[in-house]
């Protein structure tokens, strides 16, 4: 299967673009399942990522001893089919007719199909990391794993109640955005043989950090993008009618001058329509909860770039300050 073209961020690192090409090559490779449906399946899903996950690997890479060396490709390739099967499984579950614009694999093919594509994306995974024979690698991919799986559980426990706490929605995005981004940062790190315990810990607090400040900025545009979309005729809501409810939601029902009226509207679950949704939006824009959310929002950022300027490579500290930057401004 022939590689594609490299999403567009990357015209500026142009440093990445023969790594990134090796690293879709090594996820071509992975699987052959010989059935024409996940075959094509799968193939659309990866033609759609923007490969951010293995390009944190690559940068991290240059922590070794030999920049973006065999093992970070394939470790790199590793992480963004276990990135791509998660989203595949979770539009199976949230029932999404959308991913990235296009349809999704369960409402193009069903959700039989989807699942195998996804499961089978599993097993590319693995013969991945197997490739790279790095064992410190095969234990941070069991963590990542158990950290994504209990942050799926948490979201499903806490589906349509009212009563959850920003508290349990935070760990519930350490588990499924955050693991991810810091599993593809350690993995480029341990994709050599020379680094220390403190560096180890370092390069994970970043990669985590990175996730939750992408997951919290997300929850703040798609909550202020809902007016935009329904006056362009766009679906709006979606995270809502499937009874999830992000940051911008959480604090919200901690201001005890709308917290009523809020849950008023969250209790018609799918039901809400576009008209009440835009109600919603108003309550919670006239509380403090976008406030609260820019503050935290600040404190990540700043904690963010404390953690970039410790790095003990100046050139991987100006990748990633770049990266950083395209990816908080939604320049990427």
């Amino acid at each position: 299967m022939s590689t594609r073209n490299l999403p567009k961020i990357w015209e500026t690192f142009p440093e990445l673009s023969e790594p990134l090409q090796s690293i879709l090559t090594e996820m071509s490779s992975s699987w052959h399942i010989g059935f024409e449906e996940i075959d094509h399946a799968i193939r659309s899903q990866l033609n759609a990522g923007k490969l951010v996950r293995p390009a944190l690997t690559l940068i991290f890479s240059r922590l070794t001893s030999e920049s973006y060396n065999q093992s970070a490709i394939s470790l790199g390739a590793s992480v963004e089919l276990l990135h791509l099967a998660t989203l595949i499984h979770d539009d199976i579950i949230d029932e999404s007719k959308l991913r990235r614009g296009h349809e999704s694999i369960q409402s193009q093919f069903g959700k039989d199909t989807a699942v195998y594509a996804g499961d089978y994306l599993l097993t590319g995974m693995f013969s991945l990391l197997e490739r790279a024979d790095k064992p410190a690698a095969n234990k941070l991919a069991l963590t990542a794993l158990q950290e994504i799986l209990f942050g799926e559980l948490l979201q499903k426990q806490n589906r349509y109640n009212i009563n959850t706490t920003f508290s349990a929605y935070f760990s519930q995005i350490k588990g499924k955005t955050a693991a991810l981004f810091k599993l593809s940062a350690t993995f480029g790190l341990v994709s050599g043989t020379d680094y220390s315990d403190d560096l180890l810990s370092i390069v994970s607090h970043l990669g985590e950090n990175l996730g939750i400040t992408f997951q919290l900025l997300d929850d703040y545009l798609d909550f202020e993008s809902i007016t935009e979309n329904l006056s362009l005729g766009k679906p709006i809501g979606q995270d809502i009618r499937n009874g999830i409810y992000t940051a911008p939601i959480l604090f919200a029902l901690d201001d005890t001058s709308v917290n009523t009226d809020i849950k008023t509207l969250l209790l018609k679950r799918d039901a809400i329509s576009d008209e009440e949704l835009t109600t919603l939006h108003n309550l919670i824009t006239s509380s403090n909860a976008m406030t609260k959310l820019k503050t935290l929002l600040t404190e990540y950022s700043d904690s963010l770039n404390d953690l970039i300027t410790s790095l003990p490579n100046t050139q991987i500290q100006e990748q990633l300050e770049h990266l950083s930057q395209l990816l908080l401004t939604r320049n990427a």
